[in-house]
């Protein structure tokens, strides 16, 4: 496996981040029809994958302060969308996000 810079580990974190918001926001549309629910259960699982193997493969060569920072920022939206996730499996429903503070680092 070739070397990875911190510069790469930080493109590849914030592509996790980016999967993530759409996943998100498909648990909305999924909210508004409740027949995209299913589709969105296995978007947002999707998302979760490839954000967890993206984190867990950035060696710690490609590690600095900056790039740990942005896997936190991965790390928070990734359980926050777990949360949703486990709402719908459990409800049906995707319910409001009222705590949803807007922290999308």
């Amino acid at each position: 496996m070739a070397e990875m810079s911190p510069g790469t580990a930080l493109r590849q974190l914030k592509q996790a981040h980016a999967t993530l918001k759409k996943a998100r926001q498909a648990l909305r549309m999924a909210r508004e029809n409740p027949a995209f629910g299913p589709k969105a259960l296995d978007a947002g699982w999707d998302a979760l994958l490839q954000a967890h193997r993206i984190m867990a493969e950035t060696p710690r060569s490609a590690v600095d302060e900056e790039v740990m920072t942005q896997q936190l920022a991965v790390q928070r939206y990734a359980t926050s969308l777990l949360v949703r996730l486990r709402r719908l499996l459990r409800k049906g429903e995707v319910g409001d996000d009222l705590d949803d503070d807007g922290d999308d680092e």
